[in-house]
């Protein structure tokens, strides 16, 4: 039995009491506690400091750069630079910590290291970076912030005012109301498909505390803040038409996205081998992609012929023809603006999104979509301030009940949601495959990342959903490398101009999603960098592939995808699932077999402990072993990790119930309402947690890596 395990305190005496934990209050009142030795910081330099030889000692890379100049330069930044006593580093992994008593002095920049040196194709060498550690923080161009989340926020952004709350099933509407009441709300608009209700709140409640109470009251599945995300491109500074080398890439010479310089060549061949597919389908009109986005521009000569119609609905007449519960949605739904017209006059990412995945071809006007002939479902969720869960949630829904097929998600946030995990699982029960833009913070979606005041950041969702119809998406570029910014690289921004995301478990492949023209306003196109871009050449493949074979599960429209990838040689390395990218014309035919096998590093492929395990951790492709055990209320549990003596690992328990890799959710007044408790310390030192088991279940116990590497032991008892 569980209550007659080992005796931890017999391990290691020395570290038990050890662990001072240093409470982080940000400003919506909720309290982090983060472990005070060493606490994880991203870090960087703004040039390489005297004891740089240590950091080209190699661990696996990613090529980044066209010229092979590697520049350890700050993003986001400023002009700060760092010396030597500010950080300490492990010169045999290049991991930077700032020191606990400099915690609050330093700006938290990125640490690109440089690695192993690769023959360029012209013969010349060609220098490597890896990404060790970044913040979620915005993209730069020529020292301009993107139009992205800032990072120096100390959470995510919601809604001021809202509270998403999913009531069980059979509650009457005056119970709903008063379970709203209890936190001085009302509710207002419902999604009824999944349940929902928005409760809007008196100006001085905090939804974060708002959410906390009502997912207390026995009668409320879920309650979260209004999350906001954001779309998932990189702003250029001078848009300028250029071809379409992600569909056809011959070498040739095209316009770039930040110039200067004005045009640089590709590589022949590094494209989605979209012009080859055509020759067998160009998709079909049965075939619907949703576009969740900013909306679109409806008149748009490229879009417009290609727009879904809803066949049940009569234009302006004001009813609701077909009886969905929405008025003269004719081409899809406004859920920000609650209206029938999707139109986007003043953002643009959604034509741009939609353009890639399904623009009219053979038309003589501008480019061509990958699937041309599938047809388009418009959902505007969002505008230039983001987007809201509550109208992602309903656009989720409206596709699903309305036809599509495939839902892109070219947008993301650093937030686990329980309720878009579940309307996203929803939406594969019912046969509707989504594809999601893994982002752009140059970050591995495998890790958890801190912000400089000690908060933890989730990877990007909904791409980091473990969901088996869910298909995350890196971006790559014209010489077939991860996606930096061209003309940033060209200028000798090197490392810094790195922007896609990856991950070994997290990340599916990699598709075109650097200097992409597309669709813009006004009937206009533009030229845009981003995995928001990489997404929709994924869906629009995903067009051809349920096209051709039009009784394909979702499941089965992914492996085919993920069975076909090119493997370039600079997208080796397991920086993400299948170390490719995508390839249009073999996955028509690709294999249906399952493609995402069952790993240790995610909750569903758990490894059962009885009392001790022992494993190794390696970056990228081992960065985290889950095990599980089941444990009885009331009982009190030990947990200690034996660290190797250069490496530094950390050890999270999570509660039953706990889903994907890091389900962080700010909820329960800590960083997650499924989170038992966590051990952070420093490189070289043991994790030793206690705690008592609050309900009786199967918890999962976390070995993740931050930096180093090598053999670990896992012993989970008694105290």
């Amino acid at each position: 039995m569980l209550e007659h395990g080992p005796d931890l305190r017999r391990w290691d005496k020395r570290i038990i009491g050890r662990t001072n934990r240093l409470l982080v209050r940000s400003r919506h009142r909720a309290t982090f506690p983060v472990e005070h030795s060493n606490q994880i910081i991203a870090v960087g330099v703004r040039a390489l400091p005297t004891w740089d030889q240590g950091l080209r000692r190699v661990l696996p890379t990613i090529p980044t750069n066209r010229l092979g100049v590697i520049s350890f330069a700050a993003a986001g930044a400023g002009e700060s630079w760092l010396s030597s006593d500010h950080v300490s580093i492990d010169s045999s992994r290049g991991a930077f910590r700032v020191k606990p008593r400099k915690f609050g002095v330093l700006l938290a920049l990125t640490v690109l290291v440089s690695g192993a040196v690769a023959e360029a194709r012209t013969g010349g060498v060609r220098h490597q970076v890896t990404p060790r550690m970044t913040w979620r923080g915005p993209a730069r161009i020529d020292g301009k912030a993107a139009a992205m989340q800032h990072p120096r926020r100390r959470l995510p952004r919601y809604v001021p005012g809202e509270v998403i709350v999913q009531f069980r099933r059979q509650l009457s509407a005056g119970v709903q109301d008063r379970i709203a009441s209890s936190v001085d709300g009302q509710v207002s608009h419902p999604v009824p498909a999944l349940n929902l209700q928005v409760v809007t709140l008196s100006s001085s409640v905090d939804p974060l505390v708002a959410s906390k109470r009502l997912s207390a009251s026995p009668g409320v599945f879920a309650a979260e803040p209004n999350w906001i995300y954001e779309p998932l491109e990189v702003i250029p500074t001078d848009p300028a038409f250029a071809d379409q080398w992600g569909l056809s890439n011959t070498g040739q010479t095209h316009p770039i996205t930040d110039p200067p310089p004005a045009s640089v060549q590709g590589l022949a061949d590094a494209d989605a081998d979209v012009s080859d597919a055509w020759s067998a389908t160009q998709g079909s009109p049965d075939t619907v992609i949703a576009i969740i986005d900013s909306g679109v521009d409806l008149s748009h000569p490229d879009l417009s012929p290609n727009l879904w119609v809803n066949p049940g609905e009569t234009a302006a007449n004001g009813i609701d023809d077909e009886g969905n519960g929405y008025v003269d949605d004719i081409v899809g739904y406004d859920s920000l603006s609650n209206d029938s017209s999707p139109q986007d006059d003043t953002v643009g990412h959604g034509s741009h999104v939609a353009g890639i995945a399904a623009a009219a071809a053979n038309n003589s006007i501008g480019g061509a979509g990958v699937c041309p002939a599938c047809k388009l479902m418009i959902l505007r969720a969002g505008d230039e301030d983001g987007f809201p869960l509550s109208a992602t949630l309903e656009a989720i829904v409206y596709a699903v009940d309305n036809g599509a097929n495939i839902i892109n998600m070219s947008l993301g946030g650093p937030v686990w949601s329980k309720l878009e995990r579940k309307a996203l699982g929803w939406a594969g029960d019912n046969g509707v495959l989504v594809v999601a833009a893994a982002g752009n913070e140059a970050r591995d979606n495998d890790q958890l990342y801190f912000s400089q005041f000690g908060v933890p950041f989730a990877p990007s969702y909904p791409a980091s959903y473990d969901l088996a119809n869910v298909i995350s998406v890196a971006a790559s570029n014209d010489l077939d490398r991860y996606g930096y910014r061209t003309g940033c690289d060209l200028r000798g921004g090197g490392a810094k101009c790195l922007f896609t995301n990856w991950g070994h478990t997290s990340v599916d492949l990699a598709a075109p999603g650097v200097d992409i023209v597309s669709t813009f306003l006004a009937g206009g196109y533009t030229t845009f960098n981003g995995t928001s871009m990489s997404a929709p050449f994924v869906s629009g493949v995903a067009g051809l592939v349920l096209s051709q074979n039009p009784s394909y599960t979702p499941q089965q429209v992914k492996n085919a995808i993920l069975n076909s990838v090119d493997h370039p040689q600079d997208l080796a390395g397991g920086f993400t699932v299948t170390s490719g990218r995508l390839n249009a014309q073999a996955a028509l035919t690709g294999s249906t077999a399952n493609a995402t096998p069952r790993t240790d590093g995610i909750m569903a492929g758990a490894v059962t402990i009885n009392s001790r395990k022992h494993g190794s951790l390696s970056f990228p492709t081992d960065i985290n072993d889950i095990y599980k055990k089941r444990l009885r209320a009331g009982k009190r549990y030990a947990v200690l990790l034996d660290v190797p003596r250069r490496a530094d690992y950390d050890v999270y328990v999570w509660k039953p119930g706990a889903a994907d890799t890091w389900p962080v959710d700010y909820g329960c007044g800590g960083f997650s309402c499924l989170s038992q408790k966590a051990g952070v310390k420093g490189r070289g030192t043991d994790e030793y947690l206690e705690f008592t088991a609050r309900k009786t279940g199967t918890f999962y116990f976390h070995v993740t890596l931050f930096s180093g590497r090598g053999s670990y032991t896992l012993r989970v008892g008694v105290p």
